[in-house]
This record gives C-alpha cells, structure tokens and sequence, in this order.
C-alpha cells in the first residue's frame, strides 16, 4: 500500500536536508577543514544513504509521523537511531577512515540537536497551521 506525502512533509523533508548540511558545514569549520560544496557532499553522502534507508523503514514524512509533538519526536529518534549506524558503516566503506566511539557518538548527537531543532519548530508551525485551518473551515 503506498502513502502518499502531503505537502507538510515535503516541508519536513527539505528542513531535515538543510539539518544534515548544517552538520556537515560545521564538521567542517570544527576541524579547520576546506568548507567546499563537493566535501560537504563527500560528508554528507553515507549519512544520507542511512537516512534514506530509515525513512523507509519508518514512513517519516507520512503524515502520521508528524501529526503530534509526541509521534514526531519519537518518529525523528527511531529514524536517526537506526540511519546513524548505516550511515556510519557506510562512511567506513566510502572513506576508508575506521569509526570510532567519540566520533560515534559526536556524530549521533549533533546530528540529532539539528534534526530535533528544525522539527520542533516544524511541530510547532504545523499545529499552529493547522488550528488556523479549523478555525476557516
């Protein structure tokens, strides 16, 4: 059965990509290296194909994802939890840099603050436009 994404989670999904370039951008500026749009990408890519994996497990953009603070919440922790291995195993295989635990964890958590900012900005805009629309209705 295929879910389709309203346009709320189009929105989600392009300030979820804007989270992930900020991340890259400031592991970039963190450790003094060249902020170029190819090593962005070259940073962003195995995190990315995580994500995409997880969203797929987890329908994060369908709209029951995202109807509560709650669901959204939990719908960004469950997706990132299971991207952030995947991204870094695949990070491994693509760069050849072996993983570890502080890298890990810096990864996991600064990711997560900016997955979680945007959201709950986002959770906050779309109850707000959503009481507005009842109140036209």
């Amino acid at each position: 059965m295929r879910h389709k994404i309203l346009p709320a989670g189009y929105v989600l999904l392009a300030g979820d990509l804007i989270a992930f370039l900020l991340f890259a951008y400031y592991g970039k500026l963190a450790h003094h290296l060249p902020v170029t749009i190819l090593g962005i990408l070259d940073t962003l890519a195995p995190f990315l194909a995580g994500w995409m994996v997880a969203i797929l497990v987890f329908r994060t953009y369908r709209e029951r994802a995202y109807s509560s603070f709650g669901l959204l919440l939990l719908s960004t922790l469950f997706t990132w939890t299971l991207a952030a291995p995947i991204g870094l195993v695949v990070r491994v295989w693509w760069t050849g840099i072996p993983m570890t635990w502080t890298f890990t964890w810096v990864a996991y958590v600064i990711t997560l603050a900016f997955l979680l900012g945007w959201r709950i900005l986002f959770a906050i805009g779309y109850e707000v436009s959503r009481r507005y629309a009842s109140k036209l209705a």
